[in-house]
């Protein structure tokens, strides 16, 4: 079962969480038991230092499964220490690389506050839609085929809206 996004992604609603699934054989064990579930929706960050180790078990899950790369679907999320103009584009591109990806089935801005600022920081608005900029163009050029944001509040949603080309595909929220 999928749900449709507004830039035509089909998303799965059940996938797998990596939040601290770490070490080759517990990344593998972990992965290989979803698909055998029938799962085909991997959630991973660049915050959770297991994007390169998922990517090394890839070519191998779908070899094992017969699924070709339009079958998974990947998610990545932007770091708090790599918000602003270029270092978004750059912490995705860097996550492709160690997913061993072309591109990413959906990008999320992890946590609406930049590294080493305080709370209540005004740059903190300004970061967020430097980062989601670069997202967009990101997705203009066909390397995040959707784009949204994780653990955003209503008045960071509604800041993002006011400048934003591209919504928000997804509000990924921890309950």
């Amino acid at each position: 079962m999928s749900v449709s996004l507004n830039t035509g992604a089909s998303m799965p609603i059940i996938g797998l969480g990596t939040h601290k699934v770490v070490g080759l054989s517990v990344i593998r064990s972990a992965i290989f038991a979803a698909f055998e579930a029938g799962y085909r929706l991997i959630d991973t960050a660049s915050v959770y230092g297991n994007e390169a180790d998922i990517g090394s078990f890839l070519p191998e899950l779908m070899k094992t499964y017969s699924l070709e790369r339009k079958d998974l679907f990947i998610t990545s999320k932007l770091g708090p220490k790599n918000h602003g103009s270029g270092k978004c584009r750059s912490a995705c591109l860097n996550s492709l690389k160690a997913l061993g990806l072309d591109y990413l089935d959906l990008y999320l801005i992890h946590w609406p506050g930049a590294s080493g600022m305080q709370p209540e920081d005004a740059r903190h608005e300004a970061l967020r839609l430097e980062s989601w900029r670069d997202m967009e163009k990101l997705y203009d050029d066909g390397i995040l085929k959707a784009i949204g944001v994780s653990n955003y509040t209503e008045k960071h949603l509604e800041s993002l809206l006011r400048g934003c080309r591209i919504e928000p595909s997804v509000l990924q929220i921890i309950g």
